[in-house]
């Protein structure tokens, strides 16, 4: 036989990056054939037919593999894989359908008031993180598996065989519990992805070890899945990183199997309540009965954990992260749980519990409320307009922001059309998707930022991914002004987009005027071009994004220059707090509601003011109550936000002094 072919081709993952599903449907692809498949990031490489190795690259949104295959069958697998991963990874994580939305967050005072903290938790009152918002008041369903030991003797050189065909029965009996879950429950798609880490053959072969060298099979599943969950843990995005949990929870099961305990029986929670749980498997929560689920609460478990994504789409809430003491709760039998400030109280006081069923009531009486707020155009008390429009990544967000009434798009994010697939986009493309974004709001303002990349965006080839301090470098405008050859055509497809009237140009990470008069400078340069050719172009404003303390200090003399200011709050806070707002051991720091980061947000509106400019907030404060009459009343003209926030922004806009 002689050699065999060797083929690599790149390809660039979508919206949500290599998560749970993906992995597992590369490692369903890679056994198809009999070459040997890789993915190569950097220095690091995974075997195509292990989700574990997959998911250990760390693959993030926008990010580009190369994708590497030897054997007879090398050149179907290579373009089998980068097909699947070039037009499928734009999808989000699979969840259960549901027939009614989640219960927007309400209108409550919050939790953490500007000048204060979190309320430090109680013997009564337990403080965590929301994973769905909402409330509940009910009895406890206690969810907890019986207690194990894990077997610290060594297994003598005779046992090793025996250990091995037991843990392997267990394995069996895991896979197929797995298989029938996913096959009878909405869910499945998620418990289809936790079936290949439980397959995965690095997991596996990591307790086979642990087996022969002389480790207790219940032993040798709780040092590989902890070995593995561990590297998971140290991987910087966060979605990534919850994917230890689903580690754990595998290992966590497959011990119960191997003591002899049974699956948790749904039938059990007979009467609608709020199950308590150390932790909670997809699996688990897609066998209990919806009717009788009144919220969750779950001593592990983060914003983006399968238990929090889950619960969100069945509008289930979820308090998630709570330190407690099971001893404790076994005596407990009420719950009166307010997800979206971040507590539980256990036994609640008639007081406490009339408080949560006013909120409760609130929250249905809101849904309903809502759903006149899509055709609204909201002023405030006073009669001053407030625009609330959309931020958006893609055209196939459009339809969603227009269902829900966005006002216009306040902030386009051009990043994502410059990340997918294997080349930049041409000005042709950049002209027909601008295009039809002004199309789609034709009486209402679309505004392109042109793109950010660098920070946490990468793409091969363009920006360097070995930077030391990737937010403070090379990204944004500074990065757009270095490279022409990617900016202008960016501009001439803006230009070219604006003949409909309605379409503007924003600027990121703007430092200083020199930056600004640049980009305006290019920007003029390429309509004269064009008009030179004869193509039609618009006039389309210009504004900049306000997310450096420098820009919000020299607003004044920016506003001189620009036709309006969009402030991204998200940056901005992170920039004034000097915190990494991806680093969750910093989150009490991350705070736009911190006076200084307030008194920036009123100097640039002060600023706008003055020079007769309008003025918007796009980054996640725009849609967040408690701070949005405090935004209105320093004189923001537009709150731009995820589309789902929108018609509850409009009623707090129509509360508005």
């Amino acid at each position: 036989m002689g050699p065999q072919p060797c083929l690599e081709e790149t390809a660039t993952f979508g919206s949500e990056g290599l998560h749970a599903r993906p992995a597992a449907e590369i490692v369903k692809i890679a056994k198809r054939y009999t070459a040997k498949i890789e993915l190569v990031k950097g220095t690091k490489v995974a075997v195509a037919r292990s989700s574990v190795k997959l998911l250990l690259l760390g693959v993030k949104p926008g990010e580009t593999v190369t994708v590497r295959a030897e054997g007879e069958d090398a050149d179907s697998a290579v373009k089998d894989l980068v097909t699947f991963i070039t037009t499928s990874t734009n999808e989000p994580l699979p969840v259960p359908a549901v027939s009614a939305p989640a219960p927007p967050v309400p209108e409550q005072k919050p939790l953490r008031a500007l000048d204060g903290e979190r309320p430090a938790a109680t013997a009564r009152r337990l403080a965590g993180i929301c994973g769905a918002g909402g409330a509940a008041l009910g009895p406890v369903f206690l969810f907890f598996d019986p207690p194990v030991r894990i077997p610290t003797e060594t297994l003598d050189s005779g046992s090793a065989e025996g250990a091995s065909a037991e843990l392997g029965r267990a394995l069996s009996t895991l896979a197929e519990e797995l298989k029938e879950i996913s096959a009878a429950n909405e869910a499945g798609a998620i418990v289809r992805a936790l079936l290949e880490v439980a397959s995965d053959p690095e997991l596996q072969k990591g307790m086979f070890d642990r087996v022969r060298a002389g480790h207790h099979p219940i032993a040798a599943a709780h040092l590989a899945g902890e070995a593995v969950a561990a590297d998971l843990a140290q991987l910087e995005d966060p979605t990534l990183r919850a994917r230890a949990e689903d580690v754990r929870a595998v290992a966590r099961r497959l011990i119960g199997i191997l003591c002899g305990h049974p699956r948790m029986d749904p039938s059990r929670l007979k009467i609608p309540s709020i199950v308590v749980a150390p932790n909670l498997g997809p699996w688990d929560l897609a066998r209990l009965p919806r009717e009788n689920l009144l919220g969750i609460v779950t001593a592990e478990g983060g914003p983006t954990s399968h238990v929090s994504i889950i619960a969100r789409s069945l509008g289930i809430p979820a308090l998630v992260g709570v330190p407690f003491n099971p001893a404790t709760l076994s005596s407990v039998s009420v719950i009166a749980l307010d997800a979206d400030q971040g507590f539980a109280i256990l036994d609640p006081t008639a007081d406490e519990a009339a408080l949560v069923q006013r909120r409760i009531a609130a929250l249905e009486q809101e849904r309903h409320e809502l759903a006149v707020y899509r055709t609204v155009r909201p002023l405030t008390r006073s009669g001053h307009p407030v625009t609330v429009a959309a931020n958006l990544g893609s055209t196939a967000e459009i339809e969603g922001a227009v269902s829900v009434g966005a006002m216009g798009v306040g902030l386009f994010r051009t990043e994502l059309l410059f990340m997918e697939g294997g080349t930049l986009p041409d000005e042709a493309r950049q002209t027909a998707l601008y295009g039809a974004l002004a199309a789609a709001f034709p009486k209402d303002r679309v505004i392109i930022r042109t793109v950010d990349i660098g920070g946490d965006k990468i793409i091969p080839g363009v920006v360097d991914a070995t930077e030391t301090n990737p937010f403070l470098g090379w990204r944004g405008i500074r990065m757009c002004l270095d490279r022409p050859d990617l900016f202008r055509p960016q501009l001439r497809a803006i230009l070219r987009a604006a003949v409909r009237g309605n379409l503007d140009v924003m600027f990121p990470m703007i430092s200083d005027l020199a930056e600004v008069e640049r980009g305006k400078s290019l920007l003029e340069e390429c309509r004269r071009e064009l008009e030179v050719l004869g193509v039609a172009v618009g006039r389309p404003r210009v504004g900049i994004m306000i997310e450096t303390p420098a820009a919000a200090l020299c607003a004044r003399e920016l506003a001189r220059s620009v036709d309006f200011f969009s402030i991204g709050t998200n940056d901005l806070t992170q920039y004034v707090m000097a915190v990494d707002r991806m680093n969750p051991r910093l989150g009490h720091l991350y705070r736009t509601d911190h006076p200084a980061v307030l008194s920036m947000l009123e100097m640039t509106c002060r600023a706008a003011r003055d020079a007769g400019i309008p003025v918007a907030v796009c980054g996640e404060a725009a849609s967040d109550p408690s701070l949005i009459p405090a935004l209105v009343k320093m004189g923001v003209d537009e709150l731009s936000m995820s589309p789902p926030a929108i018609p509850r922004a409009k009623r707090l806009v129509t509360q508005c002094a």
